[in-house]
């Protein structure tokens, strides 16, 4: 109840940016219902206009090695908290693609015995 509370867009996600989880705020946001998110890469659901270059998807192409969401995804799953880091993307909406400056904040946590990451966007529901 408390994470589907947050007015952010918050996802848990693994050290592969893939959604394991979300709230309530990005499923409104990124939707239409929670199934068609869970379990992509965070650039697919975002529509990143580099997830689809190449076949393989999100994180794979030449581009995502400068992704600043996996990048911060990457920290935090080697123990660092990030907070607030401000972020530009080249996202594709109804067929207009355009630079979106965000911000993103990542916190690393362990749940039974995996773990993951709290990813929080700040900024693109503006």
């Amino acid at each position: 109840m408390l994470f589907d509370a947050m007015p952010l867009p918050v996802f848990v996600v693994d050290e592969d940016v893939r959604i394991m989880e979300c709230n309530a705020a990005a499923t409104r946001l990124f939707g239409p219902d929670k199934q068609t998110i869970l379990k992509r890469r965070g650039g697919e659901v975002l529509h990143c206009v580099n997830a689809t270059k190449v076949p393989e998807g999100c994180g794979r192409a030449a581009a995502c090695a400068d992704c600043p969401v996996r990048e911060v995804v990457q920290a935090a799953s080697r123990g660092q908290r990030v907070t607030r880091q401000k972020a530009q993307m080249e996202l594709s909406a109804g067929g207009k693609t355009s630079q979106v400056d965000f911000q993103i904040s990542c916190s690393p946590f362990t749940y039974e015995q995996s773990k993951f990451v709290l990813l929080v966007l700040e900024g693109l529901n503006d």
